[in-house]
């Protein structure tokens, strides 16, 4: 007769299913039922696009690699474009980051299976990951690609007394899913210079010679070669605009002062810090004490990669949390050390302390994820915009507006040059209104559809915006003002004969 399993292990098994069954239903109900989020909508209508033969940069200008675009077209292909299908596209990608983790903390850290469930839970749920989840944006397929790369990096060194330089394939393996996550969003080249950093300790610290530290890089950036350097490498040479779309407009958005930069990473500090990962970071740092990053190579791949990716908080240009949730991945696992910490301090009334203050962190950490009314939430605002967009303009329109939303919804194209009309592009002037006229023009614009109300920032921040709005009053009516959330839609349709 079969011996059952043990208590413990079968209530941590059912544990884990449930937490699975949990993370399906929050990230698949209602999954299409709110619609507002201004930068999905443009690589929704990207990926549309796509779908139609089109391709990034040379037939419609987006700023980011091009990975996303081209997985959720295909989607699009055998569905049809559907917010549903990019969204659930985008959560398996996050979910699928998830059981990377767990894996990597089960088999790597040789976590008890709760600790490692509570790693992979705390970045799934966490606010930034979750809802980026739940929209269909670049994040999401660069999230699962890093987790991927830092598994086989974990993976190359999962003996401390391993063979100097590591594993040639696993360090391989990582540079090549560190590439297939920079093409989908370039910022996760910072991997390949975490894990440059890497080498560069192990060398300093006399765990390997120079020569294996120098093998490990070149592995690495071989497998980043094969996926990112290829694939971007080509695009570059045959597709027109790919240069100044990935990198020359994020370069004209930045400003630098070094007088406003001592200002700055002070404010993103506090940011990172109190943006809702009051139960991550903290824990994550209290794990980091319980076990010392610099005693294994593991948390010194960790902790370094954290800190190459946090870097861009430095950088002279608009920050949103978004740009470092890759370090989401690295403070999971150092999560999962503060757990174990944690659980093996002394019976007492220090550790029921302890544990109280980090259980009521993590509570209001996941707050806002479990927000039920955020849950249920049904934008029938934006149905009415694109309902109305649909009854007043055919097919082969163009349309403009300040994100693409109605473009995707309505199904109606917009001028190649025009996608992309962000805050950060208007108020840099990199977004004239006569680039705006001159494109409308050429396209014979048939709706422009401009936001008001203070939650508006892309339009309003044009340089000259009067001179865009004459262009407005002379060319077109206003037909009619439509409500979308916090947002009042001004629509102007184009005079007769113009």
């Amino acid at each position: 007769m079969t011996a059952s399993p043990p208590l413990d292990e079968r209530w941590t098994a059912y544990a884990a299913l449930g937490l699975v069954v949990l993370a399906l239903f929050m990230g698949l109900y209602n999954l299409d039922g709110y619609l507002m989020n201004n930068d999905e909508e443009t690589y929704l209508y990207g990926a549309w696009r796509v779908s139609l033969g089109e391709v990034p940069y040379a037939d419609f200008l987006v700023v980011q690699t091009p990975l996303s675009f081209y997985l959720a077209a295909a989607l699009f292909k055998v569905f049809g474009p559907s917010v549903w299908w990019a969204r659930a596209l985008s959560y398996l990608f996050v979910l699928g980051a998830a059981f990377f983790i767990y894996g990597a903390a089960r088999r790597f850290f040789k976590f008890s299976r709760l600790t490692a469930l509570a790693s992979g839970g705390i970045f799934l749920f966490s606010k930034h990951v979750y809802f980026l989840g739940r929209s269909f944006m670049p994040d999401d397929a660069m999230l699962f690609f890093a987790a991927a790369a830092l598994y086989f990096a974990l993976r190359a060194d999962a003996a401390d007394d391993g063979a100097p330089g590591g594993r040639p394939f696993p360090v391989f393996f990582f540079g090549f899913f560190a590439g297939l996550a920079a093409l989908a969003k370039l910022n996760a080249g910072l991997l390949l210079g975490g894990y440059g950093l890497y080498a560069l300790a192990l060398w300093i610290t006399k765990k390997e010679p120079f020569r294996a530290a120098i093998r490990r890089v070149l592995f690495a950036a071989a497998g980043f070669l094969a996926t990112f350097g290829i694939a971007f490498g080509l695009m570059l040479v045959f597709v027109p605009g790919t240069f100044h779309a990935t990198f020359g407009i994020h370069a004209a958005k930045a400003k630098f002062a070094f007088s406003d930069l001592l200002q700055l990473w002070k404010e993103r500090l506090l940011e990172l810090l109190g943006n809702h990962n009051y139960g991550l970071i903290p824990m994550a740092v209290a794990g980091m004490f319980f076990r010392p990053v610099f005693r294994d190579r593991k948390r010194t791949l960790l902790f370094l990669t954290t800190m190459a990716v946090l870097v861009q908080m430095l950088m002279p240009i608009t920050f949103y949390l978004r740009y470092v949730v890759i370090a989401w991945i690295p403070l999971a696992f150092f999560f999962g050390d503060g757990v174990a910490g944690l659980a093996a301090m002394k019976r007492g009334g220090g550790k029921i302390a302890a544990v109280g203050v980090a259980a009521i962190l993590v509570l209001i950490c996941l707050g806002p994820t479990f927000h039920l009314s955020k849950l249920r939430a049904y934008d029938k605002d934006t149905r009415d915009v694109a309902e109305f967009v649909r009854s007043r303009t055919a097919p082969g329109d163009y349309i403009f507006g300040e994100t693409p939303f109605a473009n995707f919804y309505a199904q109606r194209p917009c001028p190649p040059g025009l996608v992309d009309v962000s805050m950060a592009r208007t108020r840099s002037g990199q977004v004239l209104p006569a680039d705006i006229r001159r494109e409308c023009e050429r396209y014979k614009v048939k709706m422009i559809l401009v936001e008001r109300g203070k939650a508006a920032h892309n339009l309003k921040n044009l340089i000259n915006y009067g001179e865009f709005q004459a262009y407005l009053d002379a060319s077109y009516d206003l037909v009619k003002t439509m409500r979308r959330e916090f947002l009042d839609v001004d629509i102007y349709l184009r005079k007769a004969g113009g």
